[in-house]
């Protein structure tokens, strides 16, 4: 019952939210507790979907590059589809990952992506 409480609860709380036109989402939807107010596309990174580039740069880059609007109410960064192979990033708070329908974050086998991360 606790747990059915707690899906209305959260389900419940969720709102519509648009990504603004003029980006290269034109009116983008999107479900979230929190609509963010800044947002990018994966891509306009670097990144490539093919499964076999490492997109650990891109990752890096775009949350660093959003990060500095924590304080101007967030960031969401949209992963489109395809197949996103990438090592070890940190997330940040204010941020949302959005992954779109198909998007697939894959874990780089190779262990010299996966660093010890600062804390």
């Amino acid at each position: 019952i606790i747990g059915v409480i707690s899906a209305v609860l959260i389900f419940g709380s969720l709102v519509e939210c648009r990504v603004p036109s003029g980006s290269k989402l034109n009116n983008f939807d999107y479900t979230a507790i929190n609509c963010r107010k800044h947002s990018a596309i994966l891509t306009d990174f670097g990144a490539v979907g093919d499964g076999k580039t490492l997109n650990t740069k891109a990752f890096n880059s775009a949350i660093t590059k959003l990060s500095q609007y924590a304080n101007d109410g967030g960031a969401l960064l949209i992963v489109p589809p395809g197949k996103w192979l990438t090592g070890s990033f940190n997330l940040t708070s204010h941020f949302t990952l959005f992954l779109q329908k198909d998007a697939v974050i894959l874990g780089s086998q190779d262990e010299a992506d996966w660093p010890e991360l600062p804390v």
